[in-house]
């Protein structure tokens, strides 16, 4: 079902106008109730009503009397005294609904309501086994907790009536949608800066100390000196860490668009045209500019790990791209090509934003916010195109060919790489984003962090993991991929609040190369969990043949695997030790070992199909468990378990890491670090205490918010002090029961008092 406008981006929202929306201050407010669990409004860009013996209801004069007199007629068995009410609620679907109006569908299950506008008249759709009557919808906000209402709002919406109007709490919703915002012109201006400073820092290709140099000034002459400490966190290859001793154009660059506000984006790019002589305007706008994630803001490794020609192979990619853009010829072609690959050891999303920051107007960027906008809104155009997490440099330079060619055609509604940019980067903030398959979309131009959508589906690895938001370095991660492929089965554990099952999802992502992948299954342990529940066991069948035996989560894991043998399957057991899990598994404590994952030593199953069945797990089927070994109540593992699984080690991590996160999310760079120091403290308490120790350290989680810091309504220090009330003096409380003003003194320290 088609929106009101097709179009996205401000071309789109310009068109709008005419669109015959009602204004603002004129629109009805609806609420609407669904008690048909299979109906899923948003999917439906609709909202639906039953009375389906009805039939189509288009036909029918325009009066509440026709309605009423139709619904007696199609509907005989209708209860006499419920006509008329009946009638009305049709009458007001059909009629009194109009397009622009505002519609609030609860959905009970989540206690949350979706808020849409109607962009449609009524329609009738007979193929729908229920509630046939259709209005199309908008859906402007999902999932929004009931709770962002006030209590006699909440109670108005919690109305019996299956249509009804919004009174109470029509502000309040007005206000969760968001008063329509001003109209701007996007501003490219950028477009020219960008390649002015990419030629300057060409000209120190072969004079990196002096390039150094500069940076640092720039970093002093910006009044942002706190936003390059990331440039001075490198692993250098004598063993210690300080600043990088070598930079690529790339990072340079990157060092204003990453999840840093616009204002500070404006401030060091201002102080880069300064010091380079750069002809002004400086840019103070950046639309249609991709951004870095700050936890992966380096187009280089680490020091000690990266190759000798990493960096001189970033350098020559970008004397290459620029080359190729003033003059495209079969060498500046060739020399493109030979460049990319070069650097494309890994994805190659963020070095194709690099690539477009140094000519704009050249090279397109294939982040995952424009791959999806091209595929949702220019499919014939992205199947001539590459745009997996990876491409080759004949990829590349066969994307920008036919991509220049697109642009070129009068039909096309974008006349530059900028412009699909931004269009882009609106399509996937705006109203269209509940369509978008996303973790997290950023909004740099008032909440600075990564443009970069996470599509289901595409080519996924270790950086992917670093790019979601881990603070584990890649050195790290690498390893337990290896010891996931060669043991087959590993276990997470660590201090609460360490990211266990998080990372362990990640992990099989990984493994399987797939963002979101359908062959990684999350289950989770629990004390009352047999070994019936989880491989094997007699169920009733539901029909009168009384019990019969059924596989579970584990059994139809090795089934998949095995029908998909050339492609690794993952199970992620979450809380293994919080069930009896020697018990629950049974005879696969031997099955599982890599060793054993083979026909000829399948074994019996407690509860064989038929005589003679041998069982054996597929050697492509892995096992990733997490541990909360600080919980008194858990399980105690015994050796015959560890001796199946390689155990890794989760560690708290309030690091540089920690803090690049969370200030690209808005917090307060220097309150952060001072925060992260407190913790490290408390945690160094825990470690020495005799009755604790380390694995009741405090994690990062506890302190890692999901939202950016203008959504609380707080500032940075209130925010700190709503989680330590809150989330973690509790957790200290029971950690101290009995000496509880260690407790008090440990909350009071992490609020500096």
């Amino acid at each position: 079902m088609a929106s009101l406008c097709l179009g996205v981006g401000t071309r789109s929202r310009r068109d709008c106008r005419g669109s015959g929306l009602r204004s603002f201050a004129m629109r009805t407010t609806w609420g609407i109730h669904n008690d048909q669990p299979e109906i899923d409004p948003v999917t439906d860009e609709a909202v639906r009503i039953g009375w389906d013996e009805a039939g189509d209801l288009s036909a029918i004069e325009a009066t509440r009397e026709a309605f009423k007199a139709a619904l007696a007629e199609r509907m005989p068995d209708l209860d006499e005294a419920s006509t008329p009410s009946s009638a009305g609620t049709l009458y007001r679907f059909v009629h009194s609904m109009a397009d622009g109006d505002v519609v609030v569908c609860p959905d009970r299950s989540a206690r949350a309501l979706n808020i849409g506008l109607v962009t449609g008249p009524y329609e009738f759709h007979p193929d729908s086994r229920v509630y046939r009557h259709w209005r199309p919808v908008r859906w402007v906000r999902t999932g929004v907790p009931r709770a962002e209402l006030s209590v006699a709002a909440q109670h108005e919406i919690s109305a019996a009536t299956t249509l009804f109007l919004i009174k109470t709490g029509e502000d309040e919703i007005e206000h969760l949608l968001g008063a329509p915002q001003p109209q701007t012109e996007p501003n490219y201006s950028w477009a020219d800066y960008y390649p002015q400073l990419a030629d300057a820092l060409l000209d120190f290709r072969h004079n990196r100390g002096a390039l150094l140099e500069k940076v640092w000034k720039v970093s002093q002459a910006s009044g942002r000196t706190e936003l390059f400490k990331y440039l001075r966190a490198d692993h250098l290859s004598d063993g210690t860490r300080g600043s990088v001793r070598d930079l690529d154009p790339f990072t340079v660059l990157g060092s204003f668009n990453r999840g840093i506000r616009p204002d500070a984006r404006a401030d060091i790019a201002g102080a880069y045209g300064t010091e380079f002589g750069l002809v002004p305007p400086y840019p103070n706008s950046f639309d249609g500019v991709p951004v870095l994630n700050n936890l992966n803001s380096w187009f280089f490794g680490r020091e000690n790990e990266r190759d000798p020609q990493d960096i001189d192979s970033l350098w020559e990619l970008c004397d290459a791209a620029v080359g190729y853009a003033a003059n495209a010829t079969e060498g500046t072609r060739e020399r493109l090509v030979s460049a990319f690959d070069a650097c494309a050891t890994g994805g190659t999303r963020k070095l194709t934003m690099g690539i477009y920051w140094i000519r704009p107007h050249a090279f397109a960027a294939y982040d995952s916010t424009n791959t999806t906008f091209l595929k949702k809104q220019f499919p014939e155009l992205a199947a001539k195109l590459a745009l997996n997490a990876r491409i080759n440099g004949e990829q590349f330079l066969a994307n920008t060919e036919t991509f220049k060619a697109w642009l070129a055609d009068t039909a096309t509604p974008y006349s530059s790489f900028p412009e699909l940019s931004n269009a882009a980067y609106n399509y996937v903030t705006g109203p269209d984003a509940s369509n978008v398959p996303q973790i997290a979309i950023g909004e740099p131009a008032t909440k600075p962090v990564s443009t970069d959508v996470a599509l289901a589906g595409e080519s996924y690895g270790v950086d992917s993991i670093r790019d979601d938001g881990c603070f584990i370095p890649t050195s790290e991660l690498e390893p337990m991929l290896e010891r996931l492929r060669a043991r087959k089965n590993i276990i997470l554990q660590g201090p609460p609040g360490t990211g266990k099952t998080w990372l362990g999802r990640r992990l099989g992502w990984a493994l399987c190369d797939e963002r979101r992948s359908s062959r990684v299954e999350v289950v989770q342990f629990h004390p009352s969990l047999s070994y019936e529940d989880f491989v094997r066991g007699w169920r009733p069948s539901g029909t009168s043949e009384g019990l019969q035996l059924a596989d579970g989560p584990f059994l139809e894991m090795c089934t998949n695997a095995e029908e998909d043998p050339d492609r690794p399957w993952v199970l992620v057991i979450e809380e293994i030790n919080r069930g009896n899990p020697a018990q629950v598994l049974g005879e696969l404590l031997t099955l599982i070992e890599a060793d054993k994952r083979s026909a000829d030593q399948a074994m019996r199953l407690a509860y064989p199909r038929q005589a003679g069945e041998r069982f054996f797990v597929p050697p492509n089927l892995h096992i990733i468990g997490t541990m909360n070994v600080a919980d008194r109540s858990l399980a105690i593992v015994d050796m015959a378990l560890r001796r199946r699984f390689a155990f890794i080690e989760l560690t708290p991590s309030f690091g540089e890491d920690w803090v690049q996160h969370l200030n690209g999310l808005g917090y307060d760079i220097d309150l952060l670090e001072t925060y992260g120091e407190r913790v490290r403290s408390l945690n160094e308490t825990i470690s020495h205490d005799s009755a604790l120790g380390r694995q009741y350290c405090i994690g990062h989680s506890y302190f890692t918010p999901a939202a950016h810091l203008e959504e609380t309504g707080l500032d940075t220090a209130g925010w700190w002090r709503r989680v330590v009330d809150t989330d973690v003096r509790p957790l200290l409380e029971e950690y101290w029961f009995d000496r509880p003003e260690l407790a008090e003194a440990a909350s009071e320290k992490l609020l500096g008092m």
